[in-house]
């Protein structure tokens, strides 16, 4: 049985991009309470493990208080959130693919990336963060935010 269609999503996952002031913020931005990052890091996890796949996550849009962390023009700036993510794993890739397509954002990753990708969504819960992994050249960067 393949582990990543057994996942369950749990928690809350955030999602977004900005629309304004993208010199300073480039790229998709998240955040998550601890249950929806551990519940991301199982899905990456089974993915891992089934070798090769891919599971859609539902996103809720960011708060204030969340939008409020990066503080992009005071927390101001316009922004766009999908409702899913589509998550892609293929473990022979050194591919990250994130482009600004919405409903549903698209991200693929190689084997390269499923590390630094675990590390970022981690550190979520313990407040790190302020830093972007991704490979700019084929698409967009991830922000994670506490």
């Amino acid at each position: 049985m393949q582990r990543a269609n057994a996942w369950k999503q749990s928690g809350r996952i955030s999602l977004w991009r900005y629309t304004e002031n993208e010199r300073n913020f480039p790229g998709w931005h998240l955040n998550g309470d601890a249950d929806g990052c551990k519940s991301l890091l199982a899905l990456l996890d089974a993915l891992a493990a089934d070798g090769e796949g891919s599971r859609t996550v539902a996103i809720i849009a960011p708060t204030k208080t969340q939008l409020s962390v990066p503080n992009n023009k005071a927390g101001l700036a316009a922004w766009k959130a999908p409702s899913k993510l589509r998550i892609t794993f293929s473990p022979t890739s050194r591919e990250w693919r994130f482009p600004a397509n919405l409903d549903p954002a698209e991200l693929t990753v190689g084997a390269d990336w499923l590390q630094p990708l675990r590390d970022g969504i981690s550190g979520i819960p313990a407040g790190r963060g302020d830093y972007a992994v991704g490979d700019r050249i084929t698409g967009l960067s991830l922000w994670f935010w506490w």
